[in-house]
């Protein structure tokens, strides 16, 4: 049967298979990639193409190069429980010879029929360290914007660093899509309203490359929910629920890992000797069942003293790529004794790593040079990039990797990034003229290489994804890890706003983020509440040196008791659906901002509602969902009255804040 042409609407596609198994070949030739190949576009008729049926949900269409030296793959999944179609693209090189040059591929290319009045956009932004990171910025294109593209991308090598690689896309009040692009690199979206049409395209940015023998590109991926019939916040909950089923990771079971409550050693710069002092308080004297013990930066490298200090301490970044225990610090050279106590304690055992980065006092930069890459510029300044994409690189990193973990009992793989924009312009100047985006594609696909093949050996273990921040949480990372420092930002005093935002509009997307506490000044409960995602990390000893310092108070104990019992009450409810109380679009102190989770199957769920420090309105009209307007609810206001309340005056009253800087975190659950 003849290909189609590329311009068929992806919409009527999935109208026509929504909740049965989708006749996949047919909805694959309306979700073509696009790219050129030896400066022709490339017309789906003319690659002899293929179909191969994997299953109920998944098929692929296989085209193969005229000049027989170019293979795309592209594996198509229609959910069968949701309105969601997933394309995974992947190139290989089938010949004896390099292919000619692939230009601009795109994973996704479609356009659809368009007569509305306007489409609306909504994006988030990104992290770049800033108070004003994760606040929604919407777009409207309308008919005088005819023909004018939107451009969302990243600047730097890091997939959530400018935009977050999921946005909404709005036809009308009543239908539209979400997207959410697969890519832990630079990727890019472009958008375009042409009155009558709309077209939408999704890549890795700047591709011109051809491909050696033998090799095989995985490409970023696209995720697309389509909204039909719904208003824009049942279809967020829709694609929550898409997200929590299939795109979360899980222990060897199948089952969902729970969202994390660690305590933190902070940098691993603390001997054992402070690290089983910090457990033993925790334990016996806060009395707060804390789930994972948490190791940061700084255990590793060569035998030195480094200072007692909060947080990382001074030198945590010099000694990257040598990932053996610091003798002076762990004398037995390993981090046993500590995930002992932490076991026996009833806590699993998280380490950070940055396995990505080396610096020129480590023996492996000398002894192996070629495991890294080395660039006319050398924008490091004594730091290297590991080469991912260089198989004994890649060996090397796992095998280390995979020690530590056996000898040191971890249960938790915490990955950091600390290289900004810098790994895209050294992966840029690494290229040839002819060979474009390849190191960046090498790298990536190494990555999550490296990270299956932990996977493959320690099945329980579970990842945790930092990048200078949440500067990696797009969507294929995020199904293999959570994230528990979601912005650095959050490392300076006064960043309440910014951590509600982050949680406001980025749940939807990502359920399992979480903030750290140590900014927050001892009895500031507004501050802690703000911070709260599903997982909250507590680091008692950056509260003015607490436990190794000083000896908390006990009214202290009790503040953090109180506040904490609030986290672990929230966090169940996480699995369940999210709603925004206020309007997300904004940043600012003048402002309320709140939003709910509500788990419908129990009846039960709470919300967090705060009033700014700027807000002039002392008064809020609530409107929550998911109540059952004729049943009663058991409401429990933390550190207010419980009562019981119909559930149509519950879910619509108004409520006061006395003044500027408050609060409310309201429990509920139906009799």
């Amino acid at each position: 049967m003849k290909m189609k042409t590329l311009t068929l609407s992806l919409m009527t596609c999935l109208a026509a298979t929504v909740g049965v198994a989708a006749e996949l070949p047919e909805l694959a030739k309306n979700l073509p990639v696009t790219f050129a190949y030896d400066g022709k576009p490339f017309k789906p008729e003319e690659w002899n193409p293929a179909e191969k049926k994997m299953d109920a949900e998944k098929s692929q269409m296989i085209y193969t190069s005229p000049d027989n030296k170019l293979r795309v793959t592209v594996t198509y999944r229609q959910f069968a429980d949701f309105p969601v179609i997933e394309t995974h693209p992947v190139l290989e090189c089938i010949g004896d010879e390099p292919t000619a040059i692939v230009d601009d591929f795109k994973s996704l290319h479609f356009r659809r029929a368009c007569n509305s009045n306007g489409v609306k956009v909504r994006r988030v932004t990104g992290t770049k360290c800033n108070f004003t990171d994760f606040t929604r910025h919407d777009v409207l294109l309308q008919r005088r914007h005819e023909c004018d593209w939107l451009h969302l991308t990243t600047d730097e090598g890091m997939s959530t660093s400018t935009w977050l690689p999921y946005f909404g896309i709005d036809f009308d009040p009543m239908n539209g899509v979400e997207m959410a692009i697969g890519w832990t690199g630079a990727w890019r979206a472009d958008m375009q309203y042409g009155g009558e049409f709309w077209l939408t395209t999704g890549t890795q940015d700047s591709t011109h490359f051809k491909m050696l023998p033998g090799e095989k590109f995985i490409m970023p991926y696209v995720v697309i929910y389509e909204r039909r019939n719904k208003s824009v916040e049942d279809g967020l909950v829709e694609f929550h629920r898409f997200i929590i089923e299939h795109k979360t990771p899980r222990d060897a079971n199948g089952k969902i890992f729970d969202p994390l409550m660690p305590v933190s050693a902070s940098g691993g710069n603390k001997t054992d000797a402070n690290m089983l002092k910090i457990i033993d308080f925790v334990v016996n004297r806060f009395k707060i069942p804390f789930d994972v013990f948490w190791v940061d930066a700084n255990w590793y490298g060569k035998h030195r003293e480094v200072v007692q200090d909060t947080n990382c301490g001074a030198d945590w970044f010099q000694w990257a790529g040598d990932w053996h225990p610091n003798t002076w610090s762990h004398p037995d050279g390993n981090l046993k004794k500590v995930s002992d106590a932490a076991h026996a304690a009833g806590m699993r055992f998280l380490v950070w790593f940055e396995p990505e980065r080396a610096t020129d006092l480590t023996q492996i930069v000398k002894d192996h040079p070629e495991y890294f890459h080395r660039t006319k510029k050398n924008p490091g300044g004594g730091h290297y990039l590991l080469d991912l994409g260089n198989p004994d690189a890649l060996k090397w990193i796992i095998e280390e990797v995979s020690r530590n973990i056996r000898e040191s009992g971890i249960d938790i793989y915490r990955q950091d990034f600390n290289w900004g924009g810098l790994s895209r312009v050294v992966w840029h100047d690494t290229d040839a003229e002819d060979r474009k985006c390849v190191s960046e594609i090498k790298h990536i696909n190494g990555l999550w290489a490296f990270w299956d093949e932990l996977h493959r050996r320690f099945p329980n273990l579970m990842f945790e994804n930092c990048a200078s921040g949440g500067r990696r949480m797009d969507i294929e990372m995020m199904s293999r890890s959570h994230s528990y420092c979601r912005d650095d930002a959050h490392m300076a005093p006064g960043c309440d706003e910014l951590t509600q935002n982050i949680t406001m509009n980025t749940t939807p997307y990502i359920p399992f983020t979480g903030g750290e506490t140590f900014t927050v000044p001892v009895y500031d409960t507004y501050a802690f509440l703000s911070r709260l995602g599903a997982g909250t990390v507590f680091t008692p000893t950056d509260f003015q040196g607490m436990i190794l310092k000083r000896e908390p108070s006990e009214k202290e104990i009790e503040w953090f008791r109180k506040v904490f019992a609030v986290a672990f009450r929230m966090r169940p409810y996480y699995f369940g659906d999210f709603y925004a109380l206020t309007d997300a679009s904004y940043d600012g102190s003048d402002i309320y901002c709140g939003y709910q989770l509500n788990d419908a199957k129990k009846g039960e769920g709470f919300f967090s509602l705060f009033r700014r420090a700027a807000c002039p309105e002392d008064t809020f009209h609530l409107k929550l969902r998911g109540i059952d307007p004729d049943a009663t609810y058991v409401v429990e206001e933390f550190e207010g009255e419980t009562t019981e309340m119909k559930g149509s005056d519950f879910a619509r009253q108004t409520l006061t804040f006395p003044k500027p800087r408050t609060y409310k975190v309201v429990f509920y659950k139906k009799k």
